[in-house]
């Protein structure tokens, strides 16, 4: 589908959130889309849908399309799905991790030999006592060993070490290193894990269980293997870095900025994920560090910190090019209100649209937060 033109954009988003392509059959099935789409949970994910909608509606193959609040990679890695050049930006190494797991070429012979590599580690490597220690009990609702079985736990310590010293970050390395991730912790049988919440790690209950972390790993790694990357799939391109400071020099002649910023006091992603951040290298006092540089922290102090993101948003897109970002209103912030005047200072045009979502489910959350209503700015 070849993009809108820019005096027909209005008109076209409006019929588009009036027909809410996303919200029809099969579109709307909650597992919709490439079974890569579901390599990891996370907190905050955009749907896939709605992603694959937009991009299809409003860029064109080819074209550059880039989410410089990437997450798990949604809109990246389905840009790359319909052949367009896709580029993501993160701050959280769980996100860019998970990202390049869904955005790369896997090869089966690369993830045969990695896991092997693995399994032989797992069976001669040997942590320091005081590191064993140091891990049982890391924590904040409930420690480390309260999780899991102690053989399992020593065996997740030492993939820890595996995966930060491996020297060939490959394609085939993140979508290994992606699926351990995503089992590290949930209610259902791949989980490492006593039962817990796939999305945040939830006090953990039930029997202990031995579990052995290659066997689940391995089951993780072929299903996403299945995953069909034809000749028409483009590699994507994420990179790992702070919004706020200046963005890679590769990402430049964009013609879509496609993105959802974090919703106001929704979610803490420095830790929401805290066992996931563990195992990528975090200790006790990163948790305490870092959350400052994260989106969500500093918009609670202001929201003028938009500034400097619209203006490099200006910057890296093309003349024509687009800027759709997917908001959160709630009952404490109207986001699209207080964001739309920053917008309007940097481009032609700046339009706000509303979308009802307060019978969205809650995917077993005990607590979505107060957003009822989805905001769209558009920008050209």
């Amino acid at each position: 589908m070849q993009k809108v033109g820019s005096q027909s954009i209005d008109n076209e988003f409006e019929k588009f959130l009036m027909e809410l392509p996303f919200k029809e059959f099969p579109y709307s099935k909650r597992n919709w889309g490439d079974p890569l789409h579901s390599l990891c949970s996370f907190s905050g994910k955009l749907k896939p849908s709605l992603a694959h909608h937009l991009i299809n509606k409003f860029t064109s193959e080819g074209e550059k399309v880039f989410d410089f609040f990437s997450g798990s990679g949604t809109v990246p890695f389905e840009a790359s799905r319909q052949s367009r050049i896709s580029f993501g930006l993160d701050i959280n190494p769980i996100a860019v991790a998970i990202s390049k797991g869904k955005i790369g070429i896997p090869n089966e012979v690369d993830c045969m030999n990695i896991l092997l590599d693995l399994r032989n580690h797992i069976e001669n490597f040997i942590p320091e006592p005081a590191t064993i220690e140091k891990a049982k009990f890391f924590g904040f609702n409930k420690t480390l060993i309260e999780y899991y079985h102690e053989n399992t736990l020593i065996e997740i310590l030492k993939a820890r070490d595996f995966f930060k010293n491996y020297p060939n970050k490959n394609d085939s390395y993140y979508l290994i290193l992606g699926s351990l991730l995503h089992i590290l912790h949930g209610n259902r049988p791949y989980a490492l894990s006593r039962r817990s919440h796939p999305i945040t790690p939830y006090a953990p209950t039930g029997e202990y269980e031995y579990k052995n972390l290659c066997e689940k790993l391995s089951d993780k790694v072929f299903k996403g293997l299945k995953s069909v990357k034809n000749e028409s799939f483009n590699r994507g391109n994420i990179y790992k870095g702070d919004i706020m400071d200046n963005w890679d020099e590769e990402i430049k002649d964009i013609n879509a900025i496609i993105s959802s910023p974090p919703f106001f006091e929704s979610t803490k992603f420095y830790l929401t994920n805290w066992i996931r951040s563990w195992f990528m290298g975090w200790e006790t006092e990163d948790f305490e560090k870092e959350k400052d540089t994260f989106i969500e922290t500093r918009q609670r102090k202001s929201f003028e910190l938009y500034n400097d993101i619209f203006i490099q948003a200006k910057q890296r897109l093309t003349t024509d090019g687009i800027m759709i970002l997917h908001l959160g209103k709630s009952d404490k912030k109207d986001m699209g209100e207080v964001l739309l005047p920053i917008a309007k200072k940097y481009f032609n045009s700046a339009k706000l649209y509303n979308e009802d979502v307060s019978m969205v489910e809650n995917h077993g959350m005990t607590d979505k937060g107060s957003v009822n209503v989805h905001q769209y700015i558009l920008t050209y």
